[in-house]
């Protein structure tokens, strides 16, 4: 599914995920947070090794099963490596060895260096390997020049075919392979990046996209800044260069305290990787920041920053990849929207399940904007099945769609929802009333009896195809298992797989959706999978729910901004309708 789409990695396939900002006052603080991570990958490559990640169960429906665990064992031996007609994915994993030696790739200022982190089967000392990160912060500035050495990184930001054209470019000297090598044989990067302007995720009238004081901040950087550094980079005059779109793991390290995760999607899933961020953020929570760190001593493995020998056809070709990164950052509209009036605790005392209910509110306040629904996907894990990923939940169901035609009506009858007024808050404190969204709305108390009675079709009906794709009934896996036995056997794909109208309509997600949830405040976002289409992450916490909402500015039906305001409208007019369900002894099932 991932390896043969042929679009860019950043925004089109790679997440950025956002940690808690560090409070950082010096560059040793950078140095000491990367020796902490490194130290925590270190041993969870130990446990990878042994084979020893305790099993883990399904903990509902049929609770019990073994759940496979093999995409958690890529995540630190994988490269995707572009190639026609598709990728490849790289593993650098030996079944029943163990490695004596281990390195990561360093980047800062658009500079790589491979850095040793295990040598003779030991783990280095987390003080050697935070000499090492400020040997390579203090060399890097020194020896970056576009000239000498340009941000051979913005190649992995190409499209997947101009990309592997030029690796086989580069890959006609000798020094380019083994430089190459040492990347793809990386347990990850470490990238050591400068923060974006504040003025960066502005928009066109210069007013910033974010709204109230809600949030992490760095200084006055805001979560959508930081979400941008973390899927992109900010573009070639930032920090674009600075990455290797193509290493599964690039831990991000900001001057400024911003830290966070760009993961490349093909070896796992979300959980895999947020598991493993979560663990690792764990145990930063006691770094000796501001402590003095010794710069002067003799490495005994010193940083080997990677050499290239780059021609000038791949100069032109790094300098045409930077205009593509740019222009489609220029074209990406994104958002991190934290609604604050509740959040899964109010839902979870309804007696419904947090995701249906989410769902639906993004089913609402997608008809509110377009007047229909759109073929919707969310990810289903399958690791009940050897080798289980994802299958697709279509939230577009035909009980949504009864749904929200009522609740649209009943808008239509009363007063409608101002949804491009701009306030300093992102929504209002929600205390039970009808006041939604600085407007005060009546509701026709004869039908809304209607429309809490198809809401309930709608979530029971959410949640049973959730329950069906979980437990292997969906449809699309099966389907594309058909597609792929047609092409392995040589024989002509089915007429459905090659012109059938319907299909096609069914597989283009102009609403793309994923619950990634965490125990940690993170958030992790992604951009939207057509170019009329939203992308639409969710994070449900106990007494708010964060979203990030991404679209592209080239297609002007939507809007990020006003799709969050429909959100909150939907939201709202979910919890008041789930109190009057309440009052009037609704379904409690």
């Amino acid at each position: 599914m991932y390896l043969a789409n042929p679009l860019a990695l950043p925004i089109n396939s790679n997440p950025g995920m956002v940690f808690p900002p560090k409070e950082f006052t010096a560059t040793t603080d950078m140095a000491r947070m990367a020796a902490r991570v490194l130290h925590g990958i270190l041993e969870h490559k130990s446990i990878l090794d042994r084979r020893a990640l305790p099993l883990e169960r399904a903990t509902s429906r049929e609770k019990g099963q073994p759940l496979c665990m093999a995409q958690y064992y890529r995540l630190l031996t994988s490269c995707r490596i572009p190639g026609r007609p598709a990728d490849v994915l790289f593993s650098s994993l030996v079944e029943g060895a163990i490695p004596e030696e281990e390195h990561v790739i360093v980047a800062c200022r658009s500079q790589l260096y491979a850095v040793k982190v295990k040598a003779n089967g030991r783990p280095l000392p987390e003080e050697e390997m935070a000499q090492q990160m400020m040997r390579v912060l203090q060399e890097a500035p020194s020896v970056s020049s576009p000239i000498a050495t340009p941000p051979i990184g913005l190649l992995t930001a190409e499209r997947r075919d101009t990309w592997a054209d030029v690796r086989a470019r580069l890959r006609r000297h000798e020094t380019n392979l083994r430089s190459l090598e040492k990347i793809e044989r990386s347990l990850m990067i470490i990238c050591f990046d400068e923060p974006l302007p504040l003025d960066y995720n502005y928009s066109a009238d210069g007013i910033s996209l974010y709204r109230g004081k809600i949030g992490h901040f760095a200084g006055n950087r805001d979560e959508t800044n930081m979400a941008h550094q973390m899927l992109h980079g900010g573009g070639s005059f930032y920090n674009s260069g600075n990455r290797w779109f193509d290493k599964t793991v690039q831990f991000v390290i900001t001057s400024d305290g911003v830290c966070g995760l760009c993961y490349e999607h093909s070896p796992s899933e979300g959980i895999a990787v947020v598991q493993l961020m979560e663990k690792l953020l764990k145990n930063t929570a006691d770094v000796p920041f501001n402590q003095p760190l010794a710069t002067d001593v003799k490495l005994a493995h010193p940083p080997q920053r990677l050499q290239w020998i780059i021609e000038e056809d791949v100069r032109r070709s790094i300098k045409l990849a930077a205009q593509n990164i740019d222009r489609a950052i220029e074209d990406l509209d994104f958002y991190v929207f934290r609604f604050t009036d509740y959040g899964k605790e109010f839902i979870k005392s309804c007696r419904v399940s947090p995701d249906a209910y989410i769902q639906l509110a993004l089913q609402l306040a997608y008809y509110r904007l377009h007047d229909c629904l759109t073929a919707t996907y969310e990810s289903a894990s399958t690791r009940r099945f050897l080798l289980g990923r994802v299958d697709c939940i279509r939230s577009s169901t035909i009980e949504a769609l009864e749904w929200v035609r009522a609740m649209r009506q009943a808008e239509d009858e009363n007063e409608e929802l101002d949804y491009t007024r701009r306030s300093d808050s992102t929504s209002d404190s929600y205390q039970g009333s009808d006041y939604l969204g600085g407007k005060r709305v009546t509701f026709n108390l004869s039908n809304e009896k209607r429309r809490i009675e198809l809401m309930e079709a709608a979530l029971r009906r959410q949640t049973e195809i959730t329950i069906e794709n979980i437990l292997g009934e969906g449809i699309d896996i099966h389907l594309l298992g058909l597609r792929e036995a047609a092409k392995e056997a040589g024989e002509t794909l089915p007429l459905l797989f090659r012109d059938d109208e319907a299909f096609r309509l069914a597989n283009h997600f102009s609403l793309s959706t994923s619950q990634i949830p965490m125990t940690m405040d993170c958030f992790m976002g992604y951009g939207p999978v057509v170019p009329d289409g939203y992308g639409a992450s969710y994070c449900p916490h106990p007494d708010s729910i964060v979203f990030c909402l991404s679209a592209f500015r080239a297609f002007e039906p939507t809007d990020t901004w006003k799709f969050s305001q429909s959100l909150t409208y939907s939201l709202k007019t979910m919890a008041h309708l789930m109190q009057r369900r309440a009052q009037t002894g609704g379904d409690r099932k």
